[in-house]
């Protein structure tokens, strides 16, 4: 019975655990294998979590409790080397820090969950830092998107590429009101268009753009809607654009529960996507789960997901005035008449993830046998 690692250092920080069940689901199923998570969650257990939480705390824990996870991971894959190590990469710079370490593992896969969509964009030493990690360390990578591959073929990366779309979340959608917070309790409108935008609240994810695009609607146009933001602050882009007087908007800048995340999503009736870059978003793919119609911005990979599955949502074209122009022509009945069940059933039983199985396998055997 081989075991498999799934490394994750940012994990309550950013809401991680239900990707991390929803790919562990997914591996549990290949034959042979034994999936644990190490994260800053507490395991199943519920015994200490793997890593500190490095986010949490003064400066100067902060710091320390960094120190200590890079220590404790090297320790930990020192004293494995038989095992499978998959660590989820974000872009960020802690990443280098990370990804070296688990690029000493005999068998390691860089799960590239959001690789370009931070700092490697706007950094150029940073991206050098990156290209040279790929290219010169790294030997698997797991890919979920076109633009991911394009990257690394700019980082000159010659390992071997798994691909696969976003994993199929697994967890229970019912949620425990009283543990619900009283600003996301009164933040949906039983008499409105319900629009969420749900996740980081920053540049890349579009969240000024929405908020000018709420702020063009006239208020007859407006009064249609009820626009629920809610997610941490990342960079301040939420309060660079103010709420026209009157207008139904809550902004809820904080982190939020697995309880709120689940409430926020069952009364809403579209999800608001107005991203200015992505290579996969599990924002997206949790709005399928529960079956909420999209508004998305075209960047490709939004452009490529409405095209296989056109009936779930629609495409924003244009910044700010595109996608007033896409809430202007959303039907008066709401949500109604999206997620044909044709489509969805197809989503559901996606070849690409059974096709991710058997070539994660075949990974699994040729390290067998080669010893590398």
């Amino acid at each position: 019975m081989r075991t498999i690692y799934l490394l994750d250092y940012l994990g309550v920080h950013c809401g991680m655990d239900y990707y991390l069940e929803a790919f562990r689901n997914v591996l549990s199923h290949i034959p042979g294998c034994r999936v644990e998570i190490l994260s800053n969650f507490p395991d199943r257990e519920g015994s200490e979590p793997f890593f500190r939480n490095q986010y949490k705390g003064a400066v100067w824990q902060k710091g320390l409790n960094l120190l200590r996870n890079l220590a404790r991971m090297r320790r930990f894959i020192r004293r494995h080397p038989d095992d499978i190590f998959i660590y989820l990469s974000y872009g960020n710079r802690i990443d280098l820090l990370f990804m070296k370490i688990v690029a000493s593992a005999r068998r390691h896969i860089i799960d590239i969950h959001e690789g370009i969509a931070q700092n490697v964009d706007a950094e150029a030493g940073l991206r050098k830092s990156f290209a040279s990690l790929y290219s010169d360390k790294i030997k698997t990578v797991i890919s979920h998107s076109a633009r991911t591959e394009e990257f690394l073929r700019d980082f000159g990366y010659r390992g071997r590429t798994l691909s696969v779309p976003h994993f199929k979340y697994v967890f229970p959608k019912h949620y425990d009101m009283s543990r619900v917070g009283d600003d996301v309790a009164r933040a949906n409108s039983a008499d409105k268009i319900n629009l969420l935008f749900f996740g980081n609240l920053n540049r890349s994810k579009g969240v000024d753009i929405l908020l000018r695009a709420f702020n063009e609607l006239s208020d007859k146009e407006a009064s249609r809607f009820n626009l629920v933001v809610a997610g941490k602050d990342f960079d301040g882009s939420v309060r660079e654009v103010t709420p026209k007087p009157g207008r139904n908007v809550s902004i809820i800048a904080r982190h939020i529960t697995d309880d709120e995340l689940r409430y926020l999503y069952s009364g809403a009736d579209f999800l608001c996507l107005p991203y200015r870059k992505t290579s996969q978003s599990g924002i997206l793919e949790m709005a399928f789960y529960f079956k909420k119609p999209i508004i998305a911005s075209d960047v490709d990979y939004f452009k490529k997901m409405l095209t296989e599955f056109p009936s779930f949502g629609v495409l924003a074209h244009g910044g700010a005035e595109g996608y007033a122009k896409a809430l202007r022509h959303i039907p008066r009945h709401g949500a109604q008449g999206f997620f044909k069940d044709d489509e969805y059933s197809r989503y559901e039983n996606r070849v690409e993830i059974e096709n991710f199985k058997k070539e994660f396998a075949s990974w699994l055997s040729s390290t067998d046998k080669s010893g590398k």
